[in-house]
């Protein structure tokens, strides 16, 4: 099977691989977490790094009205899961969060998501979970593929490694172009959609590059690595409004640009002593340009931004029989400047200044206990905002974050691993001072918010089939949410903190093998997310589907053809109108098909042709009112691997 729970004891050689960002110890205890190797991500044919989350059960990346695709873990707020890359934290710290909608699949050759009441090494922030996105520091030869599809889009990618001696080089190359998305159905966009083509602004030009230099010692092993992304895009406009009423974003991104510069050290400094370090270094810089109407032809404003993130973490791990410790800090520095251009009178407003610091510290211990073992942690977290532009100084604020988890054998095959702990997140920067051009009302009083989480456990691992089954309970306390507010007779956005928030569920999967050639998957997520009776307009959460559910079959009739038909149901789920009264969101299916055929071979290389159908019955599936899914794409392309 591709698709792997994988219990703390399953990846061994982990220790090895210098770009985690929580290793493996032998009697270290983790909570729930899903691993998808490099031939699960193959097959499935994703488009971007966002698409590598699909059919995994909790996990879902859904594009909001800023055009950004961000993790979800369990339905959270988007801010609430991190995302790495490397071991490196990846959000742009100002916002908290990142596009994986234009990160390139090429560049990734595996993915971890980590869920629940995740190890300290993840530093502060992480409320829901974590997402571990690992480029490897083995590959060898040249790699490739390319594909083109429906609506002028385009995609390829070409990745490199290759060893000589104790060092190791890696080089990729990627580019996106589309035209527009596919629509699903014009009768679900109303508003700002023209009557043919695709998607209004949804046209999408991206380059990314990445190197990597590694070096493996007897004592030492490094690695420095550098990202860089440049993207020139549209975003749909919410096409429920009416123009008229409340208009919505017509936005576009004529630049953003990241770079990451990221080192990762370890070293072995006793017979059971081992220090690893993370060193990060990002520069981010977009302009946003807002328009009058659908047309796109008239600018009114112009938001220009540019940040600066520096960080590190230390992890010392020890053994002290019969005690495994790991004791952790991180540290982080984030700059953000803006200007605000009005482009009716080409006057430009000042140049403001932001800055927040964000610091952790922590121990956690792992110990057996006869037929258990468990691990503990206790970490402090704190965060201050010493640059607050032209608003209000806010004071440090800080908290407390513990967990415990213990695991043993309660059957042949089968674990059961008990979870749970306390988790708090900072409001980022921009949800404390950001106005998105003049959507969002600030609110000077926004608190931290507090998560307790616990999860069991259940998975069964047999010959030819394995089970796993994850009941799951959140209690939220100030979960910042959003309200509509009337300002001067325009409706604007503000922030606050939800006096208290429940969420519950089932994760569950299972594979197995049918017969020879041919493997079922079956995954889903059922939950109950709702507020406090209180401040909240209604008590069930915002776009968190009620259940999220599907399969797959995968058939390789023989050696050189993969053949693997998906099927994903999306549950109903409310949202906020323009107005800011309740709306339903209907329940939405998918089917995809994937096909990929090895024709030949060029030296030790396949090459093989692939066909990918995303959408096939063109359902409207639309996780945010206004902004569906894109409808039916086919595309075609090939492979060397």
């Amino acid at each position: 099977m591709v698709l792997a729970i994988a219990p703390a004891s399953a990846r061994a050689d982990d220790d090895d691989e210098l770009v985690i960002t929580a290793a493996e110890m032998e009697d270290r205890v983790r909570p729930p977490r899903l691993t998808a190797d490099e031939a699960f991500l193959i097959e499935r044919q994703p488009r971007n790094v966002a698409e590598m989350l699909r059919f995994l059960p909790g996990v879902s990346a859904k594009t909001n009205s800023r055009g950004e695709t961000i993790a979800r873990v369990r339905g959270a707020e988007e801010r609430q899961t991190q995302v790495f890359l490397d071991g490196a934290p990846l959000a742009v710290p100002w916002d908290g969060r990142i596009d994986l909608g234009v990160l390139p699949a090429g560049l990734v050759r595996s993915v971890e998501v980590a869920k629940g009441a995740v190890p300290i090494e993840y530093g502060t922030n992480a409320v829901a979970g974590a997402i571990d996105l690992r480029t490897g520091d083995d590959a060898t030869g040249v790699h490739g593929m390319a594909q083109v599809g429906s609506d002028g889009f385009a995609t390829g990618s070409v990745v490199g490694g290759a060893a000589v001696g104790s060092f190791h080089m890696m080089f990729a190359a990627s580019g996106v172009t589309r035209d527009a998305e596919p629509v699903a159905d014009r009768a679900a966009l109303p508003f700002s959609q023209a009557a043919d083509g695709g998607r209004t602004n949804t046209d999408l030009d991206s380059v990314s590059l990445f190197g990597a230099l590694g070096y493996a010692g007897p004592v030492v092993a490094a690695r420095a690595s550098l990202l860089r992304v440049t993207t020139r895009r549209g975003i749909a406009p919410e096409s429920d409004r009416d123009p008229a009423v409340a208009a919505p974003r017509y936005w576009r991104y004529p630049d953003i640009d990241l770079t990451q510069l990221t080192l990762n050290a370890s070293a072995d400094i006793g017979e059971a002593t081992t220090l690893r370090a993370v060193g990060w270094r990002q520069w981010f810089s977009q302009s946003i340009d807002a328009y009058s109407n659908a047309s796109y032809t008239v600018r009114r404003t112009r938001q220009d931004d540019e940040d600066d993130t520096l960080g590190a973490r230390l992890v010392l791990a020890t053994a002290i029989a019969p005690f495994d410790l790991r004791l952790t800090s991180s540290a982080q520095t984030s700059r953000h400047a803006q200007v605000d251009t009005n482009l009716q009178t080409g006057v430009a407003g000042p140049r403001l200044v932001y800055r927040q610091n964000l610091f952790t510290v922590g121990a956690e211990v792992d110990a057996p206990l006869g037929p258990v073992k468990a691990t503990a942690g206790v970490a402090y977290d704190r965060a201050t905002t010493p640059l607050t532009g032209d608003k209000p100084a806010q004071p440090a604020t800080d908290a407390v974050a513990f967990s415990l988890a213990v695991q043993g054998d309660v059957a042949r095959d089968t674990t059961l691993t008990l979870s749970g702990g306390r988790r708090t997140r900072f409001p980022s920067a921009r949800e404390l001072f950001g106005e998105a051009l003049g959507r969002f009302l600030i609110n000077p009083d926004l608190r931290p918010e507090t998560a307790w989480l616990a999860d069991i456990e259940l998975a069964w691992q047999g010959a030819t089939a394995n089970l796993v089954v994850n009941p799951f309970y959140q209690r939220g306390a100030g979960t910042i949410g959003q309200r509509v507010v009337r300002v001067n007779g325009v409706s604007l956005r503000k922030r606050y903190n939800q006096s208290g928030t429940r969420t519950y569920g089932v994760d569950a999967q299972a594979n197995v093998a049918l017969m020879a050639g041919l493997d079922a998957e079956i995954f889903g997520t059922v939950m109950s997310a709702r507020a406090d009776p209180g401040d909240a307009a209604f008590r069930r959460l915002l776009q968190r589907p009620a259940y999220e559910v599907g399969g797959a079959l995968r058939y390789r009739p023989f050696d050189a053809l993969l053949l693997r038909g998906e099927y994903r149901r999306v549950g109903p789920a409310v949202d906020l109108d323009a107005a800011g009264n309740r709306a339903e969101l209907a329940a939405g299916d998918e089917v995809n098909l994937r096909a990929q055929w090895r024709v030949a071979r060029i030296g030790s290389s396949a090459v093989s042709v692939t066909m990918a159908v995303d959408n096939l019955g063109n359902d409207v599936i639309t996780p945010q009112l206004g902004l569906p899914s894109p409808g039916r794409m086919v595309r075609f392309g090939v492979r060397i691997d």
